[in-house]
Parts: C-alpha cells; structure tokens; sequence
C-alpha cells in the first residue's frame, strides 16, 4: 500500500502541472512500462472530471488540459519569443506522454480511432515536434499538425501550414502526411510540406528517401527523389517538378530565412509569418520586384532597411494600437515608392 501512494504522488504533481524533474523521469518510466497500478492511478483521474459530463466533453477535456500543461512547462525553458528576440526557436512538444494518457483513458476502439491530438504553432515561431512513432521534426509559424491519439494503427497526420519531418521508418507502416489537396505517402524518409490555406500551391521538397505524392483520389501523381521540389497548382490542378538545393530550402528549420530571387510579394508573405506582422503594399510594380538575401536573427527593421537598399522603395511601421473591444491590433508595415 505505501508503494502504491509513493508512485501515486508523481503521477499527481504531473497532472496538475507542479513536478520536478525526478517527478518527470518517474512519470516517464510508468508510461514506459504500464501495469495495472498505472490503470487504476489515471482512473482516478478520469473521476476526478464532473460526470455530468458527456463522455466525449470528458476525454476532450483531459486532452487540452494535458496539452496545454505539457507546451507551458517546455516553452518555458526551451522558447524565446520573436518580441523580444526575433529568434526562430520554440517547444519540444512531448506528445509520447500525453498518448500514454490518451491510451488508458479512451475505453474503446471507436472512442481512440476519434480522438485527436493537435499541435499549434503559433504566428512567429517554429516549433519542434517528436510524434509517438519517433517521427522528429518542425511545425512553421501559424501552422497545426493534427493526428489520432492511436497514432500505432494509424500513422497520418493532417497538416495546415508547413513542416519539415523526419520520420523512422516502421516495417511494413507507411506514413502519410494529408493536406486539403494532396497527399504525401513515405516509409522512412526526410521531406517538407507546405500547405498554407492563403497560398496557391502546395509545395513537397524531399531531402532523403523516397516520397509518393497522391492526389485526391489516392492516385500517384509522382514519386519524388532526393533534391526534387514538387509543386501543385491548386487552381490549375497542375504539378510542376524542379530540382532544389533540399537543404538549403528548408533552412528555416535552423531559423535562417532565405529569399531566392522571390517578388516582394512573396517576401512580405514570408515576413509576416515570421514576425507576426501585418503588410500592405500600395505600389503594384513593386510587388514584383525579386530579392535575395539570407538572414539570420535579424530585427523586421534591419531586413526591411535592406531590402529598402536594392528596391527603390520605402517603409514605415505603424505601431500597435488598441480597437474598439480594447484588444491590441498586429503590428503594420506600410511599403510604398520611393
């Protein structure tokens, strides 16, 4: 009995979101080697949560809370904000756990193929990733990665944004990466995906291994090699492929931002994300103009004072003002002709 309340105290500190790192390690190894001790310690948390609740209320509830507590705990040593610093660094997201919780709670087959688990990465920021599987990688800013918490029997994500995955390759089980138009299919393989809702294309840039792109009705569209970016048109329902340099497009996962030769256009898109800034463009002939540069932690004002060098163009920034609710408004960049 006195075993029994001893490892119950971890589980406990954890939950409420109050652990040391010996409460961490300990929590860790139960998950890793669950027995019925473990069973009966997460049923008392489940009947901790009103009943008069619906089951589905319940199981959501739990999952937000555990998610929320698990990004808060990380962020705080392992993200710096862009405010402050402009560095592209955030959380490791550790959703083994919370898919050990998710395991012990969901009671049924129907209720675990149902469950979902999101992850968010917020505007101005990158967030590292490790999925269940083992599956490493980085969420871009204002992206969600979201998949089943019974992620063993069903290894898919669905993706809104951009990430760059490195997945461990499990005998026999693909993976699969959906976004609203296509499909990437691997086994074992490095590879990126954007898939923003405001962008026109759905860009596929594999850096090793081999990548299957399906389309809507689950046919091949093209099997990618090394250095190949595929690129669909959403519009058009085209595909175009090109060979890249793979590794120096998905820079951004090391916090480097590249410009390529891209129209301004495109750049500010970019710098939006990145800086979590609003930008509006009053000339039209500016909009084409290419840039190339590379930065790396730099201010918004530096890269836009650059870019103000080759472009003949100037900028000023509008500062954040309240509305009419009393909520702060994103910050602006005005860029017109010089």
């Amino acid at each position: 009995m006195e075993n029994k309340k001893t490892n119950k105290k971890p589980l406990d500190n954890f939950a409420n979101g109050d652990y040391s790192r010996s409460d961490y390690r300990r929590v860790s190894q139960m998950f890793s080697h669950p027995d019925d001790t473990l069973k009966d310690q997460m049923q008392h948390h489940w009947e901790r949560i009103p009943a008069d609740q619906a089951l589905d209320d319940r199981m959501s509830r739990i999952l937000r809370l555990l998610k929320m507590q698990t990004l808060i705990s990380t962020q705080l040593i392992k993200r710096r904000s862009f405010i402050n610093y402009y560095q592209k660094v955030a959380a490791v997201l550790l959703i083994p756990l919370l898919l050990g919780f998710g395991y012990w709670l969901l009671q049924t087959p129907v209720m675990q193929s149902q469950a979902m688990a999101t992850i968010h990465s917020p505007m101005g920021a990158r967030t590292e990733f490790v999925l269940p599987d083992g599956t490493s990688g980085w969420l871009n800013s204002g992206s969600d990665l979201s998949y089943c918490v019974d992620f063993s029997k069903n290894r898919e994500v669905k993706l809104n944004g951009e990430a760059y995955f490195d997945v461990v390759h499990q005998q026999g089980a693909r993976f699969r990466v959906k976004t609203a138009e296509i499909t990437v299919q691997v086994w074992g393989t490095s590879f990126d995906v954007s898939a923003y809702e405001d962008d026109p294309q759905v860009n596929v840039i594999l850096e090793r291994g081999v990548v299957k792109v399906l389309n809507a009705n689950e046919k091949n569209l093209y099997t990618m090699k090394p250095d190949e970016m595929f690129s669909y048109d959403i519009q058009k329902k085209k595909a175009a492929i090109r060979s890249v340099d793979a590794a120096d497009q998905t820079s951004w996962t090391k916090g480097l931002l590249k410009f390529r030769g891209e129209p301004l256009s495109d750049v500010v898109k970019e710098l939006a994300r990145w800086y979590n800034v609003d930008f509006e463009i009053r000339d039209k002939q500016l909009r084409e103009y290419n840039f190339k540069a590379t930065f790396k932690d730099e201010e918004l004002d530096e890269i836009l004072r650059m870019i103000s060098l080759t472009t003949p163009m100037k900028y000023r920034i509008v500062e954040r003002k309240t509305n009419e609710n009393g909520v702060y408004e994103k910050k602006k960049v005005i860029i017109e002709a010089n």
